[in-house]
């Protein structure tokens, strides 16, 4: 199966409904972990549905991200991935896309986590003649309270955090 982007640096921002609170009721959440995920200010979620798979799966090297983030240096993001063990689907999808598992982010932790996902994305593309070939997909829920926004990006990797960081910038 063929998973590749020619999108150029495309950035979405629209208004979300989806919070922690939601993400809790989730029928994958793992109850058993609760107390320990409801200390997260970052979770990986599942896709909930992806083509004809039944189920919440996670997109190729989740594992390797969760990692990343359990290992990245900031005492203030605290990352955890929103499923059991044994719950966990992993589906592969074969490219030069390289597509993170969606992710809700508490906005006191978002400036953190942009530099973070842009780390990990540079960590990919590192020793690549063409970096430019290479693009990213990345799907965050910034949640501020009882409010939240849906941020969707595909394009470069390597313009992921110069991307975010534009569209921050006052007048945007």
């Amino acid at each position: 199966m063929i998973h590749e982007s020619n999108k150029m640096n495309e950035l979405v921002i629209s208004r979300s409904n989806l919070n922690f609170e939601k993400i809790y009721s989730k029928s994958y959440f793992p109850s058993e972990l609760e107390e320990d995920m409801k200390k997260a200010n970052l979770l990986l979620i599942p896709f909930e549905e992806f083509s004809t798979f039944e189920g919440p799966v996670f997109p190729e090297e989740t594992n390797k991200f969760y990692e990343f983030i359990k290992n990245y240096d900031n005492k203030e993001l605290v990352g955890d991935i929103c499923i059991s063990d044994d719950d966990y689907v992993e589906i592969e999808l074969q490219a030069d896309l390289i597509t993170l598992a969606q992710i809700i982010v508490d906005i006191a932790v978002f400036p953190i986590t942009v530099t973070l996902i842009g780390n990990y994305l540079e960590g990919k593309i590192e020793g690549r003649e063409n970096k430019s070939e290479v693009k990213a997909k990345v799907n965050l829920t910034v949640v501020a309270g009882d409010k939240s926004i849906n941020i969707s990006y595909e394009g470069d990797a390597d313009k992921f955090e110069e991307t975010i960081n534009a569209a921050n910038q006052p007048g945007n």
